[in-house]
């Protein structure tokens, strides 16, 4: 079955994305074909390491026959033997941002209180290439080219403080997966939303399905920016390290002279999330215009973007928030630390 021939009894990526421990591993099951292939295969490769698995599924209470899916799932982990939690959204709204950060929250809290640290979601090869085809046409840089990583920190804060997000089945194409649960006897649920025009990851689906080519096209792209992404981040994580430091006066202080143009923006958006508590950086270009500022011999007369006031005294960068904090917060200290040994491991 192609790549997955070798990943099924090798477990290689389960290995690499899932340290040795004794902590549960949680996997979040939709009902889908994905989700419900990373639930077979995850529970081979747990009963093979003898590590504990708890599957996730979060109901967001949009759709009528969401309950039963639900409960399917449930039944098809009780059939493995695995535990299951059925997640409800206590107040659904029907807008797909609010409908992930409620998702991410619920399953990091969830996973939290079993004494979990990772998170198995079900991204393919496929999902990438649509994401490659998205992130192309709002302009993005060849960082966020390079889509979705193997294990990135939960998209929620503070919630999934502690939390990573482990994506196993990158390099698995959806039609092989299907074909594991076939081979099975297992059936998935067909979400009516997949077939949706109106959603942009539809139409580049679809773009896709319709230009075999472009799919070979766009995976020898992902892999080369796949490589160079992580040295990337390697050298952020050892910046982070080595050259940004806590202090009761500004909460943040960083010497930002060792990084390039596009590094240096990066990492300004590590720093204003880390400041402030936000989840997402600010939009590039104004990162961009900012970092340029702060690195020019000219004079910075200080700026405020994303709820962080940003000075420079001499080479070094501070950072403080913009409204509420006075000095240096524990959690948002974690946060920093956790990024950075993020990264730091990609290597």
């Amino acid at each position: 079955m192609r790549q997955l021939e070798t990943l099924t009894p090798a477990f290689a990526a389960f290995d690499r994305l899932c340290p040795a421990a004794t902590d549960p591993v949680g996997v979040a099951v939709s009902g889908g074909s994905d989700s419900l292939a990373l639930l077979h295969l995850s529970h081979d490769w747990a009963l093979a390491r003898g590590r504990d698995l708890i599957a996730f599924t979060f109901d967001h209470g949009l759709r009528d026959a969401s309950a039963g899916e639900a409960a399917r799932v449930g039944e098809i982990c009780r059939a493995l033997g695995r535990r299951h939690e059925t997640l409800l959204w206590d107040a659904p709204i029907n807008r797909q941002s609010a409908a992930r950060r409620a998702r991410h929250a619920a399953l990091a809290r969830a996973l939290k209180a079993q004494g979990g640290a990772v998170l198995l979601t079900g991204h393919t090869a496929d999902d990438q290439a649509e994401t490659f085809l998205m992130r192309a046409r709002q302009g993005s840089t060849w960082y966020g080219l390079a889509g979705m990583q193997a294990v990135s920190p939960s998209p929620v804060w503070p919630e999934g403080e502690g939390v990573r997000i482990a994506r196993p089945l990158l390099t698995a194409r959806r039609s092989d997966l299907r074909h594991v649960l076939t081979s099975r006897g297992a059936g998935w649920v067909e979400d009516p939303t997949n077939d949706n025009p109106l959603y942009e990851r539809v139409r580049m689906r679809q773009l896709l399905t319709a230009s075999p080519g472009l799919y070979l096209r766009i995976s020898r792209c992902l892999a080369d920016l796949t490589g160079l992404r992580a040295v990337e981040d390697v050298r952020l994580g050892r910046w982070l390290r080595d050259h940004v430091r806590v202090s009761g006066t500004a909460l943040i202080q960083a010497d930002m002279t060792m990084l390039g143009p596009e590094s240096a923006a990066r990492g300004l958006g590590i720093l204003i999330q880390g400041v402030t508590g936000r989840e997402t950086p600010p939009r590039r270009e104004n990162l961009q215009s900012l970092a340029d500022r702060v690195q020019s011999p000219r004079a910075f007369a200080g700026a405020t973007l994303g709820g962080a006031k940003v000075s420079r005294q001499g080479a070094i960068v501070h950072l403080v928030p913009e409204t509420g904090l006075d000095g240096p917060d524990p959690l948002l200290i974690r946060r920093l630390a956790d990024l950075q040994d993020l990264l730091v491991g990609q290597a």
